[in-house]
């Protein structure tokens, strides 16, 4: 057994003075949250606070922890109330343990987090919509139609990512359908991030409609969305994205053509990949490999594309063929011509997919690679060659 409030005041002292690391603290603050000791509950609710108005990320999070080992969901409308609290950081850790209770103890956390996503207060609507994501059910669709339609584009942003799989759910499609309307640029971001993982060939059209959007970050989300649905019907669309002003943009364009196919994606692609800007090329090496399957000139262009006179294309080419997928094996013979490429950064994209698309020569690729004079290339061959016999390791 611990003492417990002397435990207690031991980490709150480190979280305020930071003398010590966080392994030196670590073995106390988890037998405190495994103590059991109820008690210490308002103590740990008065540290939270102090913690809160002192700005002190690090100390609320030790705090949260210990409460949520004390207490278990009990203490998920306090985390809840402080992570509504905008401290600077990217909350992490506390989010964290809110999931960890949520999954705990699905019904008593939903009870928790539908009081905080319909309270008055819009900082607690947003992170109680933000939660209810974890824990959504469908017949929640009409609370979160209702928030997406709030004064406070953080509420309606968060409504549109808790929105329930809208695949088969007209309901929560047409939501995400009005939200593409939306005069904030985060809603629509989120909404086009939502409807292109429906799988829905109706969201096409709509997110097509979207892509003059004034907005780069809503454009660039349209060209990856209508590449994750992957229908022929965007083809116009990302042919016209491909030329946008923005870089993210027209990157996005080329390796969503690669997605869709067809003879008029690839025909761009081509072009981008006999372009005099390197860039291009890059461009062209990451998307061509997804269009491999659908059309027999692409895997002569990847070719070429590993002999470029640019290293930068030819380290791109190894990371289109390494995203494209595909069945193991498949691209081999290019992996092994790219195996002793004379820039360690193509050597390097090699060790890290070879055990992925080279099954039957990775082994001696990479006992060849723990002698190269590049010191990166040695540790990530070492690293891989683990992974290669044992893949727990990581």
């Amino acid at each position: 057994m611990i003492d417990s409030r002397a435990a207690l005041a031991a980490v709150v002292r480190h979280a305020v003075e930071l003398e010590d690391d966080y392994d030196d603290i670590a073995p106390t603050l988890s037998a405190l949250a495994a103590c059991g000791d109820s008690s210490l509950v308002p103590r740990l609710h008065e540290a939270l606070e102090v913690f809160l108005d002192e700005e002190n990320f690090y100390g609320r999070d030790l705090i949260a922890s210990v409460l949520a080992g004390v207490q278990g969901v009990a203490a998920l409308p306090v985390l809840l109330r402080a992570a509504a609290r905008d401290l600077g950081d990217d909350q992490d850790s506390l989010q964290a343990e809110i999931i960890e209770l949520l999954h705990a103890d699905r019904a008593a956390g939903r009870r928790a987090v539908l009081e905080c996503a319909t309270g008055d207060r819009p900082e607690l609507r947003r992170v109680g919509l933000w939660a209810l994501g974890c824990v959504v059910e469908a017949g929640d669709v009409e609370l979160l139609a209702a928030a997406a339609a709030d004064v406070d584009p953080e509420v309606r942003s968060r409504a549109i990512g808790a929105i329930p799989d809208p695949a088969g759910d007209d309901q929560a499609f047409g939501v995400l359908v009005q939200a593409l309307r939306d005069f904030d640029e985060k809603v629509r971001v989120a909404a086009v991030s939502r409807l292109g993982h429906t799988g829905r060939a109706d969201a096409v059209a709509s997110l097509v409609a979207l892509s003059a959007d004034p907005a780069p970050r809503v454009r660039s989300m349209v060209a990856y969305a209508l590449g994750r649905l992957g229908h022929a019907e965007a083809t116009p669309a990302l042919l016209r994205l491909l030329h946008d002003p923005e870089r993210q943009v027209r990157a996005n364009a080329g390796e969503a053509l690669g997605s869709v196919g067809g003879p008029a994606a690839v025909d761009a692609l081509i072009a981008l990949a006999v372009d005099d800007d390197p860039q291009l090329r890059v461009q062209a090496a990451k998307a061509l490999p997804k269009a491999a399957d659908s059309d027999p000139r692409v895997t002569p262009r990847l070719t070429v594309l590993a002999a470029d006179d640019e290293a930068t294309v030819r380290a791109a080419t190894v990371s289109g063929i390494a995203g494209a997928g595909g069945r193991p094996g498949h691209w081999e013979q290019l992996l092994v011509e790219l195996a002793d490429d004379p820039d360690p950064t193509v050597r390097q994209r090699v060790a890290v997919v070879a055990r992925h698309l080279g099954p039957d020569t990775a082994a001696g690729i990479l006992h060849r690679y723990t002698h190269d004079p590049d010191q990166t290339l040695r540790r990530l061959a070492a690293t891989e060659l683990a992974r290669l016999t044992d893949p727990t390791v990581r």
